[in-house]
């Protein structure tokens, strides 16, 4: 039997194995289940039902005693097919012995008893719902609709034909008796229709037809005056008594019957006559009583859509006389046409509908309903009368506005005894009436005086709003002291003592209400910004803002800021309004962004005392917010404001210090700040202020690139970002070793920026050895240091330092595989440093414990060095032979290199020694025996062939140790 058939044995017998023992797992599942079943409630449930008597299965024999037999075919379960059997729910049904005694196939062992659940069929299921049909559709949606429209088209292609054929050849009366005519048939069906409905929604329908009626009666008759070809009445006034008769009429039949349809229907129709007969103050007398009849109806009736109706058409149908002038178009009303009659109209209307707001009792004219017909019926007033006051006579509406407003003030007074359920209607007046005095007072002053009355006119409103708890005096007051600033903004002017008096006061009075604010507020609410407090205050602070800018001059204008900041600060101590000090805060970064803009870019530097004072009381107020006590909920806050000010320190000492020096020095500058100020900020526990200075840092490290792109500075000054980043980095390291119970989150990330500091001076350590180390001297220099901080990083066992060591041994090898020019590759000391980095390697090999480096960096390390010394022989010989003794040196370096590894029993030398000797066979074959002259030639044969001699015979003479090496 050969190999593969034994293989093949071997197989079979395993799988043989596993069925056996799968098959007999099987079984004891079969038997385990048959058991449970036995004992299951679905016994009950087939007592009724005969089920045969299930046949045992043996217990499972071995493994290897079990003959070998196919598996067994399963049973076929059969569904049932008795209905009565399929409504008892789940039935159990196994295998008949009929069915094992026909097929010859299946033997009593091999075919358990086996269960057959069936779903349960539930006999009530009840069926989906239909969908719904198309059919149905089309007749109950469609075709319904598809028939109005087809109806409706044809009434109108027969009513042009009956206008082209018939209607024309009648005269105007002829036309207008049709037009009665069909108006009055649209009446008797409306009226036979609302006696004869039983039906509510048909008596509807017939009301409106009804109304309909009645309005084609006045349209009828609108058109036998105002249409040429139906003119019958050729009296304008005439015919606006019958309109307004008609309309009259509507209204006594919308009344008699309490159809707020017909009296919607009788008074617009009735405004609409009054619009269009422009026959003297028809219109103002008619809406004068239309007006009494929509309020008439609201109150008795309690008809609220017509009084809102009447409200609309009557200030429209005021605009209409008085802005619409017939053939001449829209204009304002002239000076001739006078002011007071029209406006006593207007007072007329103002008057009934203020009435009606009183008496309304209906529940759409109510609550938020009847602020809104109050509110548009005083805006409507007030609008149309100022419009035509503007062209008429301005000088009063001071005068107007005030009076107008006390009067709504007395209102609101009114409102709140006879409307007291209903406080919206009462602040409603309320605030039109304060608005409008106030816009009396903006009229008759200006400037300065009009932001101080308008001041003061804040502080009662707020102190009478918070006494008496009303929203709509407090919104008075910072709607009023909000104008006040703006006010007091625009009356300052540059250097205006009385304006800086007259702006401080101004805030004081804004103040004042922060502080009256506070005393409200001070016990239940202990947030850091109220509201309230934080919107006067802040107001104070815009005006104090805007009178320090006109008052001082550009260069005093930060430092003057910062000490209004110091000031709002410290008036904590004193009136405890914490928002003066939290919101004062903006005074001082707001003075560093006018102190940066002053400067940044300018040559000229302010006098020294001005930025060491804004840096003092900056640090200052740093240093408050990092020790108060007083404002309890502004840590959060506080840690912000020191971030703020860090920041701003930062940037003030960056642009007042930079001009003063030289490029070279600033980069030293910005190093030794970054070290102070970073120690400063750890000595006071002032972390903010440690951490952004770093920024000093990064304007080093950018100053540091910058100028050894483009120059070349002193190197003990390039040397100084370099020993910075170094200190820094060493100095984190050793403050968390001396506190291991630092919180990790705090931990962490700064020793992590350490080490990003660390790896920063490295690179700029490889940047400085590019600039300041001659070419020729930059391999063996880069590989000295890296051979320097390798025996450091084996003393201190630091793995960290053998990465940076063999950071500076990569780049000395880069320079040395990529060099400018040979010349400079062929360096004695150079061939020193690739004999040193072998020297590492091995170093690393005996001294594991202080290494620890793995197994591939050690074969990196060997093939790196072996080829780096080839190639110094490759370019030596050619500078010195030529390429004539190339493929002899080579050959002999390979048999040194053979001679190493076997001494140091490093294989991986023997492997590059092999390789070269490969290469050099290769060259021979190739080039040598093309190329060369004889004496060469033979040369390159002959070392190449005694290498190879002495290699072979090592490898015979020392065959059982290579082989242990290997």
């Amino acid at each position: 039997m050969n190999e593969p058939e034994r293989s093949e044995l071997e197989r079979l017998k395993q799988r043989h194995t596993r069925l056996e023992q799968e098959l007999s797992l099987l079984g004891a599942e079969l038997a385990s289940l048959q058991s449970r079943l036995e004992v299951s409630p679905f016994a009950s449930a087939t007592a009724d039902h005969p089920v045969a008597a299930p046949v045992s299965t043996p217990p499972a024999e071995p493994a290897r005693d079990v003959p070998q037999m196919p598996l067994p075919i399963p049973p076929i379960i059969r569904p049932l097919d008795s209905p009565v059997e399929a409504s008892t729910g789940a039935t159990i049904q196994t295998n008949r012995t009929t069915d094992n005694a026909t097929d010859p196939q299946e033997s009593p062992a091999a075919t358990p008893n086996v269960p057959c659940v069936t779903a349960p069929v539930s006999a009530d299921a009840s069926p989906l719902p239909e969908r719904s049909s198309l059919e149905m559709r089309l007749g109950t949606y469609w075709l319904v609709r598809i028939g109005v429209v087809m109806l409706l088209t044809g009434l109108v292609f027969f009513g042009n034909y009956a206008y082209q054929n018939f209607v024309v050849r009648f005269g105007p009366l002829g036309k207008v008796v049709l037009l009665y005519l069909a108006s009055g048939l649209l009446l008797a069906a409306g009226l036979w229709w609302q006696r004869n409905s039983l039906k509510e929604s048909l008596r509807n329908y017939a009301q409106v037809l009804f109304a309909g009626g009645l309005a084609a009666v006045y349209f009828t008759t609108y058109a036998a005056h105002h249409f040429e070809n139906l003119r019958v009445i050729e009296n304008a006034l005439l015919d606006g008594v019958l309109l307004l008769a008609w309309a009259g009429f509507m209204v006594w039949i919308a009344d008699r019957k309490k159809s707020e349809v017909l009296a919607l229907f009788a008074v617009g129709l009735a405004y609409y006559t009054s619009v269009i007969t422009r026959v003297g103050s028809f219109t103002l007398y008619s809406n004068l009583v239309l007006t009494l009849a929509a309020v008439f109806f609201l109150v008795r009736n309690r008809w609220a859509g017509i009084s809102w109706a009447s409200l609309v058409a009557t200030y429209a149908a005021y605009a209409w006389w008085r802005f619409f002038h017939g053939g001449e178009g829209w204009r304002w009303a002239g000076a001739d046409e006078g002011l007071w009659f029209g406006a006593s109209f207007l007072y007329g209307y103002w008057l009934i509908f203020t009435v009606a707001v009183f008496l309304s009792k209906h529940e759409n004219i109510a609550g938020e309903r009847r602020a809104a017909f109050l509110t548009f019926n005083n805006g409507a007033m007030f609008t149309l009368f100022v419009l035509t006051m503007l062209q008429v006579d301005t000088g009063k509406f001071w005068l107007f506005s005030l009076v107008y407003g006390v009067v709504l003030l007395a209102l609101a007074e009114a409102s709140r005894r006879f409307l007291s359920a209903e406080p919206i209607t009462k602040n409603a007046y309320l605030t039109q009436g304060l608005l409008l005095v106030t816009l009396g007072f903006v009229a008759k002053f200006s400037g300065l005086q009009l932001a101080l009355v308008l001041a003061a006119e804040s502080v009662v409103l707020f102190v009478l709003g918070t006494q008496r708890k009303n929203l709509v005096l407090q919104f008075g007051a910072y709607i009023t002291g909000a104008l006040a600033v703006a006010w007091g903004i625009d009356g300052l002017e540059r250097n205006d003592t009385r304006g800086l008096w007259l702006g401080t006061t101004l805030g004081a009075l804004t103040a004042f209400n922060a502080f009256w604010a506070h005393r409200q507020t001070a016990v239940e609410n202990r947030d850091l910004l109220r509201p309230v407090p934080a919107y006067f205050v802040v107001l104070a602070q815009v005006i104090w803002l805007a009178t320090t800018s006109f008052n001082t001059s550009a260069d005093n204008t930060p430092l003057v800021l910062a000490i209004i900041a110091l000031a709002l600060t410290a008036s904590i101590h004193v009136l405890r309004v914490r928002e003066f000090a939290v919101l004062g805060q903006g005074f001082l970064l707001l003075a560093h962004l006018v102190w940066l803009s002053r400067h940044v870019g300018f040559t000229a530097t302010p006098p020294w005392w001005n930025p060491i004072l804004l840096l003092a009381i900056t640090l200052g107020l740093s240093h408050w917010w990092q020790r108060q006590k007083v404002v309890e909920s502004a840590a959060a806050f506080g840690v912000g404001c020191q971030i703020a000010f860090a920041l701003a320190l930062v940037g003030v000492a960056c642009v007042w210090l930079e001009p003063l020096m030289s490029a070279p020095h600033w980069l030293a500058i910005t190093s030794l700040l970054a070290v102070a100020a970073t120690a400063y900020g750890v000595f006071t526990r002032a972390w903010p202020l440690a951490v952004s200075a770093q920024l000093f840092l990064v304007l080093s490290l950018g100053q540091f690139a910058l100028q050894l792109w483009h120059g070349r500075p002193a190197w003990w000054f390039s040397a100084a970002p370099i020993a910075a980043l170094g200190l820094l980095s060493a100095a984190t390291v050793r403050w968390f070793a001396r506190r291991p119970d630092a919180r990790p989150q705090v931990r962490e990330p700064l020793l992590q920026l350490a080490m990003v500091y660390r790896w920063l001076a490295l690179v700029m350590s490889l940047w400085c050895v590019e600039e300041y180390v001659p070419a020729r001297e930059r391999i063996w220099v880069l590989m000295a240091l890296g051979f320097a901080i390798f025996l450091l990083a084996g003393r201190q066992r630091n793995r960290e330092a053998l990465l940076f060591g063999a950071a500076f041994t990569v780049a000395g090898l880069t320079l040395f595989w990529w060099p400018p020019h040979r010349d400079l590759l062929v360096y004695a000391p150079n061939l020193l440093a690739m004999i040193a980095l072998l020297v590492q390697q091995q170093l690393a090999r005996r001294q594991s414990e202080r290494y620890g480096l793995d197994e591939r960096v050690h074969s990196a390390v060997i093939v790196i060095g072996a080829l780096s010394v080839w190639r110094f022989v490759w370019c030596w010989v050619l500078n010195s032979a030529g390429t004539d003794y190339l493929t002899a040196s080579w050959s002999l370096l390979a048999l040194a290199l053979f001679a190493v590894g076997i001494v140091v029993r490093e294989r991986m030398y023997r492997w590059v020694g092999l390789a070269v000797l490969a290469t050099a066979l290769a060259r021979v074959v190739v080039i040598d025996v093309w190329k060369l002259e004889t004496i060469y030639r033979v040369l390159s044969f002959m070392a190449l062939g005694i290498v190879l001699l002495v290699l072979g015979f090592i490898y015979i003479k020392f065959e059982d140790r290579i082989r242990r090496w290997l």
